[in-house]
């Protein structure tokens, strides 16, 4: 039973990880990639780069923790919620800031992906608790 409870959490963790991982590399790496596919008004790059960081700082987090998974659980929590704040605020921007000169699909798709990936951890936490805790 416990190898079920740990494969689930194996599986939101890689999915974390790809994601926190790609979208890393793309703010920290390649910023004016990110803004052009926005339609966004140029900024300067440094602006968004320290995301990139933060996300790849995550993304390996979640890595450690795949190798590693007990007594982990507040790493995985903090990226739950970290995940459910960022998809609300997509989907605000998505509802209430609807501006035709931006590409808005840059905001709704990273919210969906961000809606499963904190769903799957939030099954998992509650899943894996005598793992994580």
């Amino acid at each position: 039973m416990t190898e079920k409870k740990n494969q689930l959490l194996k599986i939101s963790l890689v999915f974390s990880a790809i994601i926190l991982l790609g979208y890393g590399v793309n703010f920290l790496f390649f910023p004016e990639v990110q803004i052009k596919m926005s339609g966004g008004e140029p900024i300067p790059y440094f602006w968004i780069n320290w995301f990139g960081g933060v996300m790849l700082a995550l993304g390996i987090g979640c890595i450690l923790v795949i190798r590693n998974p007990i007594k982990q659980g507040i790493f995985v929590t903090t990226v739950c919620i970290g995940s459910i704040v960022t998809a609300l605020a997509l989907y605000h921007q998505y509802i209430f800031l609807w501006d035709d000169s931006y590409n808005m699909l840059n905001a709704l798709v990273p919210a969906i992906v961000l809606t499963v990936m904190a769903i799957l951890l939030w099954l998992s936490i509650r899943q894996s608790k005598e793992i994580l805790w």
